[in-house]
């Protein structure tokens, strides 16, 4: 899923060598379709174009200080309490890590849509692959939690906390494993490529449209529906656990994690819809016309900007829902010199391996 202008655009060479081959499909120019795919180049795209060179900078600039400061901020913390530190704040340190990673490409695509790429193919390959990889590390580690959260409170298996300390780091090394096996086509299709008709260069897959579609699939498939259904299964399951048991205390331990999983949803689902609409276009499935590829590539730029807003919601979670975290945060604050603001409050016990991210996250593991 690397940042494009618009993946038509990113593809349209090969588009239209393959128009050129192949005179079995039609493109339907507004009103009027096209007796055949010969006559018909592909369909302009400068209102797209002009679109993502205006949207596309500015919003991943804004999402790059917001995703930096706000993960950076959930990783001091969680890094402060290493004694302390459970199962849950190693998989969300790990996500914090994978957010920032993300959000430290976005500055090289925005200059890529402003302008063209102008870092050269190595470091196009680097940063497709970077970015992909926290993409895709990014929902597993949330699907990692739910899990946990699952055998904890459905099975009463504490899978990490009885287990050797270092289970839950195995866990996110093999996360990062599959993230990078998932990556390898980015290191091996993308580079910096010339387009004669756009007059610039920009970072761009180099295979044909069958390898486009096959790496939709598994982006929607490995980095959304899987991980999706994972939460969605363990979160329904313990809901049904905590109402039974009248767990109250429990339920609002639940309360951040929660948000975080319909978060995801919120900001992913609109994304996916779009380009399975695409793909279904590509594929010949849905009619296409040039308004509407001009429509859905619009549409592809916005919801991909509200996708990658979720590396800048997780921080505010914690922020506003965590009560630990909040705790933790003021005590971080004071011992760099930041005058302590909150007056007389409770400080977080240190003396129990207690989650610094949600208040009595970690009385799950007491049984029901």
């Amino acid at each position: 899923m690397v940042p494009e202008m618009s993946e038509r655009q990113v593809f349209q060479g090969s588009e239209l060598t393959f128009l050129l081959e192949n005179c079995s499909s039609s493109y339907d120019y507004g009103e009027n379709e096209s007796d055949s795919c010969c006559a018909s180049p592909p369909c302009p795209q400068d209102f797209s174009l002009n679109f993502d060179r205006a949207f596309q900078p500015a919003l991943y600039g804004l999402l790059f200080v917001l995703g930096l400061l706000g993960n950076g901020a959930v990783a001091a913390v969680l890094l402060s309490q290493r004694a302390a530190r459970s199962s849950t704040d190693t998989f969300l340190l790990h996500l914090a890590v994978a957010d920032i990673l993300l959000v430290l490409t976005l500055p090289l695509w925005a200059v890529d849509a402003a302008v063209q790429w102008v870092f050269g193919s190595g470091l196009c390959k680097v940063a497709g692959a970077l970015f992909n990889i926290n993409f895709y590390a990014g929902a597993l580690l949330l699907a990692c939690i739910s899990f946990d959260r699952y055998l904890s409170i459905v099975h009463a298996t504490q899978l990490y906390r009885r287990g050797p300390p270092a289970r839950a780091t195995l866990t996110c090394v093999a996360v990062w494993g599959l993230c990078l096996f998932l990556a390898i086509p980015d290191f091996i299709f993308l580079s910096a490529r010339h387009d004669e008709r756009l007059n610039a260069t920009h970072c761009q897959y180099d295979f044909p449209q069958v390898g486009r579609t096959a790496l939709r699939v598994l982006q929607l498939v490995a980095g959304f529906l899987l991980p999706l259904l994972v939460m969605a299964y363990c979160y329904a399951r313990i809901l049904a656990v905590l109402l039974v048991s009248r767990g109250q205390r429990r339920l609002r331990a639940m309360r951040l994690v929660v948000a975080v999983v319909v978060a995801f949803a919120l900001c992913w689902t609109p994304y996916h819809l779009v380009v399975l609409v695409d793909t279904l276009m590509d594929l010949g499935a849905l009619g296409r016309n040039c308004g509407r590829e001009s429509r859905v590539d619009v549409a592809k730029s916005v919801t991909a900007g509200l996708g990658y807003m979720h590396c800048c919601l997780n921080p505010l979670l914690y922020a506003f829902v965590g009560v630990k975290f909040r705790d933790h945060m003021w005590m971080l604050l004071t011992r760099l010199g930041c005058p302590d603001q909150r007056g007389h409050q409770r400080q977080p016990s240190s003396s129990r391996r207690e989650s610094s991210w949600s208040e009595t996250t970690e009385a799950s593991y007491s049984g029901l």
